[in-house]
C-alpha cells in the first residue's frame, strides 16, 4: 500500500512538471498550522520479517516563501507517537523539513521535501531501558490542496510520505534495520503574510 502511495505521488509530481500547467495566483507567503496523524512502520532484517508499527498524533508549524509558481517550505513538527502492540511504549519525535511544493490549478500542490527526525523523549514502563536518541535523514512526498476560506484565510488538506535513509533510530546491535518509512495526513490552515519579491 505505501509503496503504491509513494508511485503515486511521483507521478503526479511529473505530470505537473511536464504539462506546463500554470499555478494559482499567490503572491505572498503563507503560514500553515497542521493537526495530523502518522502511521509509521520499522522491520529488521531477521528471519520473522515482523513490522513493528508506531503511530499518533502530529502538530507541525509551517512557513512557506512564494517562489512563483512554487512554495519553499520551511516546517518543524512534533509527534507523539505509541506502539501499536503494546501502548505504554511511548515516543516523542521533533522532526524540522524543507520542502519545495508546485502549484497546480485549483489548489493542488506536490512536490519533494527532507527531513531530520530526532527522538526527543520516551516514556516507557518502569525498568525498561529507554533507546538511545539519534537523529535521521528522511527523504518525503508531499501532495496536497488548499483553498480560500476567507479573505487571506486558506484550509489545507496535505498527506506525506516518507522513508528513513540513515535508519540510526531504534538500532540493534548485530542486525540491519531492513525499512523504515512513514505515512501522515493532516488537516490545517494557512494565512498570508507578506511578499518575499523573490
Amino acid at each position: 500500500m505505501f509503496k503504491k502511495f509513494a508511485l503515486c505521488i511521483l507521478v503526479a509530481a511529473v505530470a505537473c512538471m511536464t504539462t506546463g500547467l500554470q499555478a494559482q495566483e499567490m503572491t505572498d507567503d503563507v503560514a500553515f498550522l497542521r493537526l495530523g496523524y502518522q502511521w509509521n512502520t520499522l522491520k529488521y532484517d531477521l528471519p520473522d520479517n515482523e513490522e513493528y508499527k508506531y503511530n499518533g498524533v502530529a502538530i507541525q508549524g509551517e512557513y512557506n516563501l512564494n517562489l512563483g509558481g512554487m512554495l519553499l517550505g520551511f516546517s518543524l513538527e512534533y509527534a507523539y507517537l505509541s506502539y501499536t502492540e503494546e501502548k505504554s511504549y511511548d515516543f516523542g519525535f521533533l522532526t524540522p523539513m524543507v520542502a519545495l511544493k508546485f502549484l497546480a490549478p485549483g489548489g493542488f500542490y506536490i512536490g519533494p521535501g527532507v527531513s531530520l527526525k530526532y527522538l526527543m523523549s520516551s516514556y516507557l514502563p518502569k525498568g525498561v531501558e529507554e533507546p538511545d536518541s539519534e537523529i535521521d535523514l528522511w527523504v518525503n512526498g508531499v501532495a496536497g490542496w488548499m483553498t480560500p476560506i476567507a479573505e487571506g484565510i486558506y484550509l489545507d488538506l496535505q498527506a506525506r510520505f516518507g522513508w528513513n535513509v540513515t535508519k540510526n533510530q531504534f538500532e540493534i546491535t548485530g542486525v540491519d534495520t531492513d525499512t523504515n518509512y512513514d505515512l501522515a495526513f493532516y488537516v490545517g490552515f494557512g494565512t498570508r503574510t507578506r511578499s518575499t519579491g523573490i
